[in-house]
């Protein structure tokens, strides 16, 4: 039989472990939220101002900044001396997912959020989405947003995942969410929400796959970002009906300069894509990813037409060419699939096929005059 003082002293001990082990976890941030900032003095603060008025209170704040040239950096500076959570890391310029990633290295928290520098969120966004990933035990937990315009020329709208659920284990990401996640057979069919900034997701998730995720890519960063953890992730949980974050499109976002490296960088994010879904295996999203690039290279002729508008039509069938003869877009008009297009959407594809630069032309100029 144990001797009754040494059994009270086991208790004690076991008490006293679980009293440390919880001061521990206390000391673990529930979520850090990595901001990347480049010459973004102007809307820092206001971004700033709602991160650190979040109801979740055990959060880490790193700032990133990517080699600003204007006050940032020091704004950055100030908010780490008023406010113990702030950390930040000063680097030159790489880019947004190098800046991102950054951050993420150095986070400690039991999840990492993003917010972009010249967004805000609402209060309770980092404690519902928090509640709702801990709950249901999830990898991932998502939420919407809300568009809003600086000039107000349009009217504020949300945008949300929308899928038959809203929680999915590894067997129904595979049969429910995978099928549609990017391409539904629809133009533009995507459901899935690529924005880094509408999730957070566990910190050893994020930190296993950061070496997949591409510097290079400047269009498509946030969609490498989710399709890389989605198919990693054991379970992902949707906050339905919440628009937390405010997704500013400012002046410089709303420009209508028409960009004229637009195609190649939706070929690399095209064949960075693939890239992902050939490495990771379990499923295959390459017609998928076609239909995306197929959708992006339509609106990139749109765009080209009616954002060069002093152009001719000789000048634009150069470029309506060049494009049709790209062997990236041949190859995506061969094996598309998308029985749901319209039918005015599979006569611009049959104009594409067989380059009938006129009435291309034609179409767009009478359909988009605006």
């Amino acid at each position: 039989m144990k001797d009754e003082s040494f059994t009270d002293f086991e208790k004690g001990m076991d008490i006293e472990m679980s009293e440390n082990q919880k001061k521990r976890e206390e000391e673990i941030p529930c979520v850090t939220v990595v901001i990347p900032v480049y010459n973004m003095e102007k809307y820092l603060d206001r971004c700033m101002e709602s991160v650190l008025k979040q109801t979740l209170k055990h959060l880490e704040i790193i700032l990133v900044d990517d080699g600003s040239k204007d006050q940032s950096a020091k704004i950055c500076d100030h908010y780490a001396e008023m406010d113990a959570r702030v950390k930040v890391i000063h680097k030159q310029n790489g880019g947004l997912t190098s800046a991102w990633k950054a951050g993420s290295k150095i986070a400690t928290g039991e999840y990492i959020g993003y917010v972009d520098s010249d967004d805000y969120i609402m209060p309770d966004m980092y404690e519902k989405m928090y509640q709702q990933a801990k709950s249901e035990q999830a990898d991932i937990a998502c939420c919407g947003l809300e568009h809003v315009y600086e000039t107000n020329q349009k009217e504020p709208w949300n945008e949300q995942m929308e899928f038959p659920v809203n929680s999915f284990t590894v067997e129904t990401l595979a049969t429910q969410m995978f099928p549609i996640l990017i391409n539904d057979g629809s133009f533009m069919g995507r459901h899935l929400q690529p924005n880094r900034v509408t999730k957070i997701v566990k910190r050893e998730l994020v930190l296993q796959q950061l070496d997949v995720c591409a510097d290079e890519v400047s269009v498509g960063e946030d969609f490498q970002f989710s399709l890389c953890m989605f198919l990693e992730a054991h379970k992902v949980v949707i906050v339905k009906d919440f628009f937390p974050y405010i997704y500013f499109m400012n002046d410089a976002s709303m420009t209508m300069q028409y960009d004229t490296k637009y195609m190649q960088k939706i070929k690399i994010m095209k064949k960075n894509l693939c890239r992902i879904s050939k490495a990771k295996g379990g499923y295959d999203f390459e017609t998928q990813i076609l239909n995306d690039f197929l959708c992006l290279t339509i609106l990139n002729i749109k765009g080209g037409i009616c954002k060069q508008k002093n152009k001719s039509f000789f000048e634009h069938r150069v470029d309506m060419k060049a494009i049709c003869e790209d062997e990236d877009v041949m190859e995506a008009i061969q094996k598309y699939q998308m029985p749901k297009l319209k039918n005015a959407e599979k006569i611009f594809v049959f104009f594409i096929k067989y380059r009938m630069y006129l009435f291309m032309y034609m179409v767009i100029k009478l359909y988009f005059r605006s």
